[in-house]
This record gives C-alpha cells, structure tokens and sequence, in this order.
C-alpha cells in the first residue's frame, strides 16, 4: 500500500534558516519540493535562496577534496574485520562540529598522509594483474612457437615473424613464400611445424632492410601475428619464453605483497576515510540543497513532504529547537498535486520484491494518491505462471535452482530480489501440476503411479489432462482473462474518481458494462441453453449500456478502448496454448525416451527435460509478465514522478 504523506511548509526568520536545514539533514524526515521552478514560473510569490559567495567556495573546496579522497577510498579494501560503528560514529560528529577551514584542514592533512601510497600500491596493483592476464594469454602461444624458434638462429642484419595458422590451411604458405620472395627479393625463408591437431606454428625470416615491406602485406592478408608486449619485442622467441615464464612465476608474489600492504593500510585508515567521505557529502548535500528554498525580505520557505505519522514529530522538533520563532504548517494534498507527490510504498515481506519490479517495467512507482497493486500482483503473477508450466517435476527443479541461489549469493540484493519473485512461482507451477498430473509431463501416468477420476464436473478427468481435453483449459484461461481484466477497471474506476478524473471513471464503468453484459449472456447460454427473455434483455441492456457509455464519454478513444479490452481478453488464450504446448513436448519426450530404450532415452530424455525447463522458465515468465502489466495494469496504473527520498546525512556508509 502507498504510505500516506503530508506536505508541510515552514517559515521563520532568515537568522534561523541554516540551523532549520541542519536540524531537517538530522531528523533525514523531509523529502524536500524544489521551489526553485515554481518560483522562475511566477507560481509562488516568493524569491529564491542564494548561495552566498563564501558558501560556494567552501563547496567548491569540499568537493575537490571529495574527488581525491573517493579514489582513495576506492583503491583500499573493505577491512575484513567487523567495522565499530560507534567509533564511526563519533569521528563523524567530530569532524561535522568543525568549522568549514578546520575541516578542510583536517581532511587535507589526513589525504597527504595517504594519497601517494595508496594511489602508487593501487596502480602497481592494477598494472601487475593486468601484465599477469597479458602474460598468461601468451605463454599457451610462445610455448607454441618456442621449440620451432630454437632451431632458427638470426643475426642483426635479418628479422622474424612468428606466425599461427590453422592446419586446414597449410597449403596456403607456398602462396605466401611466393608473395614473401617478390617482396623481399627471395631473401626470405619460412619454417613450419605442427604443433597440435589443429594449430601450424610458422616462423618467417627474413632481411631486415624488407621489414616494413613484410609487415604491411602480412597486415593486408589479415594474417594472426604473433605480437609480443612492448618489453619482449627485441627479443628471439626462445628468449622472449624463457623470460616470460620466469616473470609469471615472480609477478603473483610481489602482487600479494602489494596487497597485503594495501590491506594493512585499509584496517588502518578505511573507518577514518569512508567516515571524512561521508561528512564532505553530507556538508555538500546541505549547500547544495538551499537554492531548493524560498525565501521574502525576512523570511524563509521551505516546503516537503514526509509520511503524515512524521508530522508531530516534526512539530515537536522544531518547537524543541526553535520554539515559536519557526512554523510547520500542514499543506492539503490536492488532486493536482498527486503526480508530483513523492511516493512510498509498505507492502508485506512477500509482496515487497514485486515493487522494483513494477517501478522498471511500469516507469515508476503508483501515482500518489491511486491504488497500489504491488500485494496483487505477488498474487496473479505466480498464479498465471503456474497456471503455464503447471509440472511438478519442472517446478521442483526452478525451486530448487531458487533455493540454491539465495543460499549461494546471500549478499546480492539483485539475486535475492529475482529469487523471491521466481520462488512462489515455482511453488506454484508445482501446486498446478498436482492439478495437472504432471511430472516431467506424463511420467507418472506412464509409470501408473496415478490414477484418472472419470467424470468430473467441468473436466473429463480429475487429474486433468490438458494436453487431450484442451476446451476446460480455454475456457478456464478465458475465465481468468474476465476476472483480472474487470478487476483492473474497477481499480481504474476507482483510480479515476480519486483523481476527480470523471470521463475517464464512466469510459472504465462502460467497459465493466460491455464484460458484463456480455458474460450474462454467454453464462446464459452455457448454463441454461435457451436463454429466457429477460436474461437476453439484461444482457443486452447492460452490454449496450456498457458500449454507448464507453463511446459517449471516450469518443475515439472509447472505440479504441472497446477492442483493446476484448483483444486483452483473448490474450489470456497464451496461457492455454503455452501450457499446452510445454505438455505436449514433454508427453512428446517420454515418448521418445520408452522407443529407444532406458539408456540411450534416458540421456536423451534427460538432455530435452533440460531443454524444456529452460523454455518454461523463460517463455512462461515473459507471458505472465505481459498478463500482468500490459493487459491488467494498463486498465488503470498510473505511475508517479517521483520516489519518496529525504534529506538525509549518508553518514554510515560502507563502500566506495
């Protein structure tokens, strides 16, 4: 559900203006309303708030040293030890009670102790890995060249190339003997071995005076070079081997030396810098925020929003800190300003994930002031996915995939939070597939562990088998179509009046009428057979109804409206036809696997079953994805502007 938030105002006195804005960085409550726009439009009768000249230096000076001390922080390593935060925190109130000079001071003379070092041990760091992974990708290839190398002897006057060619063209070095020879005037000689099933090592020599000549025709031909790094050109291959196997050896020590003193200096200086690095942020975040204010000749404005819960604790701050000399007055949230009111969400745990979810693929969180669909859609969106896969055996192995992942990547919020969406959707295609009988399509039936209850309402059989009795599984799909797509209407309708949107709330009411109406006729006809008068009539009347409605209050747009919804409807066919579709294959793999034989079958068994898993857990998400945002929210999600973020100190961060 969205959070409720108030928007409140306060004016005092300018001589209490910078305390205000420190005390609302402390509280970290408000999530600030730039009036900075509303101010240049002439919406507010009020002036901005000015930076004064020695505040813009000392921002300018912070953020200098920012800069230097997170590429610091940057090169060392979060200390493996536990980090105190009480510690933490009282360096952080100290360096915050300084003044702006002794602050500077301070961080100066901290990052003069530090900066050369730690950018020296970093950059021989990043220069001794990288040179490690150059010279791991040329060993495999000089230790290919070397032994054809060591039977070549050259003086200064000749030069050489090394070449790797694939065996399958081998034929084509007599053509490039005879191109070689016209260029260097039959001063050149090529020497060739086999050096692996697929590889030809190949080592042009040639008179240096033609070297130029070589290069630039071995470049035109596209022909792979050996090209050794920088240090090792001048050198024979041989050589150039020996020495880069006796570097590769040497390198992973001095590389661990280096780290171990970066990770001395790490437990030593990581709390002190990550602590600095929060107080310049936060000293540039207060500066940066006061042109986002209002101010007359004597007083100043600041306007926000916070939860309403946060409302009295705020007054009650203020009045602590300020008494009478600062007002909080609460502003009424109208209509107009639902688009620009910052959004907050509180969901149950389970539904939670679905909220980033649901800001990416919809463009932001609901609007304020509309219905959030965040616990609906932790609902639907499992539902329809189980509804497609509906297989025991499949579901058990996405489950277990689920479970493995959050056990094995605890720490990434990514992991977890695609992990706790695909879980019940998991859980849920196994929950179906009891429905279904399935597991790894027909096994269980093959296997006559299960057996079919004939003559069950609605279905042929219970379990029931949607891979032969296709129409209940249409229909159900149809069904579930009805329901979610005249829930989303009504939701509309609701979001509509809220707004004080009135068209758009009687063109979604004459939608619920079209469906309606429509389905008392269907109904009729399915249950009853041959209608009555007066059920043919009220369908009639409430469809009609529905159209005119739609078309009066939407024109174009109500016909426009009238065959999306059908055509969203129909949609929901997919979940039939995919589902069947996985079925059929699987039911189609078992088949295959009883023909060959338990050996044989069972690999090639086991390689489809793979195949198939992989498709259902993607095909039937994207389609139960599509369901839920294309054809059920666009009925009535309206996403908002902006996410509720206040004016908070950082304070207590941990990374770079």
């Amino acid at each position: 559900m969205l959070v409720p938030m108030a928007k409140v105002e306060l004016i005092g006195p300018k001589n209490r203006f910078y305390d205000v804005v420190s005390l609302l960085h402390d509280l970290g409550t408000l999530h600030i309303e730039d009036l900075s726009k509303k101010i240049q439009s002439g919406e507010v009768p009020l002036d901005k708030m000015e930076v004064v000249e020695n505040q813009a230096a000392e921002k300018e000076r912070m953020e200098d040293l920012l800069l230097r001390l997170r590429s610091i922080v940057k090169a060392l390593h979060l200390p493996s030890t536990t980090i105190d935060e009480l510690d933490r925190e009282k360096q952080y109130l100290q360096l915050w009670s300084m003044d702006s000079r002794a602050l500077s001071q301070e961080v100066t003379d901290v990052i003069e102790q530090v900066e050369d070092r730690t950018s020296s041990l970093a950059q021989a760091q990043a220069n001794m890995e990288a040179e490690i992974a150059l010279l791991g990708r040329y060993e495999p290839i000089l230790h290919k060249i070397q032994p054809l190398a060591k039977q070549i002897v050259t003086t200064g006057t000749y030069d050489s190339v090394a070449l790797l060619v694939e065996r399958r063209y081998k034929g084509a070095l007599e053509e490039l003997k005879k191109e070689l020879d016209e260029i260097t005037k039959s001063q050149c000689e090529i020497v060739s071995t086999d050096v692996d099933d697929d590889t030809t090592a190949v080592i042009v020599v040639f008179a240096r005076k033609y070297s130029d000549g070589v290069h630039k025709f071995l470049a035109m031909e596209n022909v792979n070079q050996v090209r050794l790094p920088s240090e090792f050109q001048d050198m024979p291959f041989d050589i150039a081997y020996d020495h880069l196997k006796e570097r590769r050896s040497t390198l992973p020590k001095r590389l661990e030396e280096v780290r171990a003193e970066l990770n001395d200096m790490s437990a030593k200086w990581f709390v002190k810098l990550s602590t600095i690095r929060d107080v310049l942020s936060d000293k540039i975040d207060e500066i940066s925020a006061i042109p986002k204010f209002g101010q007359t000749e004597y007083a100043f404005v600041i306007t926000g929003w916070l939860p309403i819960e946060q409302v009295k604790p705020l007054r009650r701050t203020i009045v602590e800190n300020f008494g009478t000399d600062v007002i909080v007055n609460q502003v009424e949230i109208d209509e107009h300003e639902y688009e620009e009111t910052p959004v907050a969400l509180s969901n149950p745990k389970f539904a939670a994930p679905y909220e980033g979810l649901m800001s990416n693929l919809k463009g932001g969180l609901p609007m304020y002031g509309t219905i959030d669909p965040t616990t609906i859609l932790a609902v639907t969106y499992p539902l329809i996915f189980g509804m497609i896969v509906g297989d025991i055996g499949y579901g058990s192995v996405m489950l277990a995939l689920v479970l493995f992942l959050r056990s094995k990547y605890k720490d990434n919020a990514g992991v977890q939070m695609a992990t706790s969406i695909l879980g019940p959707a998991a859980t849920m295609a196994i929950v179906v597939g009891f429905f279904y009988g399935e597991f790894f399509g027909d096994t269980l039936l093959r296997l006559g562990w299960i057996k079919f209850i004939p003559n069950v309402p609605l279905f042929k059989t219970l379990p029931y088998d949607r891979a032969i009795d296709i129409k209940p599984l249409m229909f159900l799909a149809l069904g579930a179509g009805v329901v979610q797509i005249m829930y989303g209407l009504v939701l509309g309708v609701i979001n509509a009046m809220r707004t004080k949107h009135t068209k758009h709330a009687f063109l979604k009411g004459g939608l619920i009428g079209l469906i309606a109406g429509a389905m008392i006729i269907i109904s009729g006809f399915l249950i009853v057979g041959d209608m009555s008068p007066i059920l043919k009539a009220v369908g009639g009347l409430v469809l009609g109804g529905g159209v005119l409605t739609a078309l009066w209050f939407g024109k174009i747009m109500g016909f426009i409206e009238i065959l999306e919804t059908v055509s969203n409807i129909a949609s929901y066919i997919r979940i039939m036809a995919v589902g069947v579709a996985g079925a059929i294959f699987a039911n189609a793999i078992n088949s295959l696997v009883v023909q060959m034989g338990w050996l044989v079958g069972g690999i090639i068994g086991l390689i489809l079953h793979t195949l198939n898993i992989l498709i259902c857990a993607f095909s039937p998400n994207v389609h139960a994805l599509r369901l839920n945002f294309l054809e059920f929210f666009g009925k009535f999600y309206e996403a908002g502007k902006s996410e509720y973020s206040p004016f908070h100190k950082t304070g207590g961060e941990k990374s770079a």
